[in-house]
């Protein structure tokens, strides 16, 4: 198979029809959200896109490493290919030798992206949806709502010294979904913070039609339930996460 390279050299070169690219390997399913945020909606200067495409000019692989507030020093690699060997050749452009990254891929890639990188920290994640109609919010006059200046949605409760006894908010918005966090210091868990500043995010984003994502270690029982509690239904989508070098 003849593959031709499709060269970033810039992050400002996550041009549109590169992105256009990209989204033929992708869905507007739950699995594809957070990928096809970062690849597709992520600020474009934050982002080198690397393809393959296939001698007719259809997508085999693409690599997107992007630059986030979630880790200064690592920037994230997703990724989405249906041919190994396409996939494995835009990983070794994308990735710099010594470098460590971030990552979310498919489980199925894992193969792949061990073939030539050291994976640590590796877990396997669950992708939780939240439909309205399967919602179940809860209101606790405690939960403070804001906003961060970049847009993304907040909400906490206060604890006495002025700190937060749980905060949940939005790592990321797309123009379908939104991922949710939540942390709750241990001191303050099991009486319902976790639950209240989750429910509150969800109510923000329903707002905006977006639909609110959970992803949550597979084994994390507690976060799970959590999720459960509020209507959240596991899609069966599975992600995999960790940090990664080049071998």
């Amino acid at each position: 198979m003849c593959l031709h390279l499709l060269h970033c050299k810039h992050m400002a070169d996550a041009t549109p029809q590169l992105r256009v690219d990209a989204a033929q390997l992708l869905t507007q399913s739950p699995a594809d959200a957070l990928t096809s945020y970062f690849a597709l909606e992520h600020d474009a200067r934050r982002v080198k896109l690397y393809i393959r495409t296939s001698s007719n000019g259809l997508t085999r692989a693409f690599v997107a490493v992007c630059q986030t507030g979630v880790d200064l020093f690592r920037p994230l690699v997703v990724m989405r290919g249906d041919d190994a060997n396409a996939l494995r050749d835009a990983l070794q452009e994308a990735l710099a030798p010594g470098r460590h990254y971030l990552l979310s891929a498919p489980p199925s890639l894992q193969p792949d992206i061990s073939a030539l990188c050291h994976i640590n920290g590796e877990s396997t994640n669950s992708v939780y949806t939240l439909a309205k109609d399967r919602f179940q919010p809860v209101v606790n006059i405690l939960a403070q709502s804001s906003k961060t200046p970049d847009g993304m949605l907040r909400a906490s409760v206060p604890a006495r010294d002025g700190s937060n006894a749980a905060e949940a908010g939005t790592s990321w918005i797309s123009s379908r979904y939104g991922e949710v966090y939540v942390q709750v210091v241990e001191g303050a868990r099991q009486r319902g913070f976790g639950k209240s500043v989750v429910s509150a995010v969800c109510v923000a984003l329903h707002e905006r039609n977006r639909a609110p994502l959970y992803i949550t270690r597979s084994d994390n029982t507690a976060s799970r339930k959590l999720a459960e509690r509020l209507g959240f239904h596991d899609s069966g989508a599975l992600e995999l996460s960790g940090a990664i070098v080049l071998r």
